[in-house]
């Protein structure tokens, strides 16, 4: 299973998989839920969070401890490469708390038992369980925790905002597709086509894309139909230097593609089973409380679920 798109994503710094919607971490009512979930457990507690981006609900349970006078072990781990140096570039005010995290990169959390030592108080998790197999997730998150230990998280929900801005992205990729824009750039890049031949096709790509009103709005849309219309105002010669940042250009937004349709098979997957989470019953959880979670007192962001690990 690739994870290059998100790798990739997280290379960026950005500490959650929103940055246009959060200035920094999860805030609102997000960080209020966390507190919650922090201060109801133990005064000491070894916490994992399981796909974890660039660690954004790890740094805020660090942070709430800190506050709280809660003493706390954090392990975060995600399938994809990340890099607490990174982190500490884009981030240096959280320098102590990135730092009192132990990071596992390429670790996934359907083969993490025999990867993560120890066992957990408390696993967490926010928009990435749901997009693992939950068969294998569950099992092994049961195995990670102690007796009497809890699983909460924030999933997505098929009827949020975020998922409907994702379905709108990609219908702009899926129409730039038929454009066949990714491949005229990176085909450039490449040097498999001279610049009078690229200038030629980026106008017809920018005659055809300035028909569709319905996109006008977009700003993924405005961003490609910019990037396009500077590029056939800079010289051959100097276009020919720029190469190598064209082609970056259409592969970061392949990996945006990419990311966005991992969101909509995950939206797909939870709208056709609402009872997606049954896994972690049958694998010994009690599903103790679960509920819509809110933002702003009024967007939907998605679902949380907490459980309790069955004494045996």
């Amino acid at each position: 299973m690739s994870k290059q798109h998100w790798s990739e994503y997280w290379k960026t710094g950005a500490l959650t998989s929103l940055p246009a919607d959060f200035k920094e971490n999860y805030d609102g009512e997000l960080y209020e839920y966390w507190k919650t979930v922090l201060l109801s457990g133990l005064p000491q507690l070894k916490i994992l969070d399981v796909c974890t981006g660039n660690g954004a609900v790890a740094l805020l349970l660090s942070e709430i401890a800190e506050k709280h006078h809660i003493a706390v072990d954090v392990v975060a781990v995600d399938a994809s490469d990340i890099k607490p140096s990174r982190l500490l570039n884009a981030f240096p005010q959280k320098k102590v708390h990135i730092n009192q995290i132990n990071f596992i990169g390429n670790c996934f959390v359907e083969s993490m038992a025999t990867t993560v030592p120890g066992t957990f108080d408390l696993i967490v998790s926010q928009y990435g369980i749901e997009y693992c197999d939950t068969e294998q997730a569950a099992t092994n998150i049961v195995q990670k925790l102690k007796a009497c230990g809890r699983l909460v998280f924030i999933a997505h929900s098929p009827n949020t905002a975020m998922l409907e801005y994702m379905e709108i992205e990609q219908q702009i990729f899926n129409y730039l597709d038929t454009l066949k824009a990714f491949d005229l750039l990176l085909n450039f890049s490449r040097n498999k086509i001279s610049t009078n031949h690229f200038k030629n096709n980026l106008q017809q790509c920018l005659q055809a894309m300035s028909e569709q009103h319905h996109f006008k709005s977009q700003n993924l849309f405005n961003t490609w139909g910019k990037m396009m219309y500077q590029m056939l105002q800079i010289r051959n010669a100097d276009l020919k230097n720029q190469r190598v940042k064209v082609g970056q250009f259409a592969k970061s937004h392949l990996f945006a593609k990419a990311r966005a349709q991992d969101m909509l098979d995950v939206s797909q997957k939870l709208m056709n089973d609402t009872e997606w989470y049954q896994p972690f019953i049958a694998a010994g959880l009690s599903l103790e409380n679960h509920g819509e979670m809110t933002y702003q007192g009024k967007h939907n962001v998605g679902h949380f679920y907490e459980f309790v690990k069955n004494q045996t």
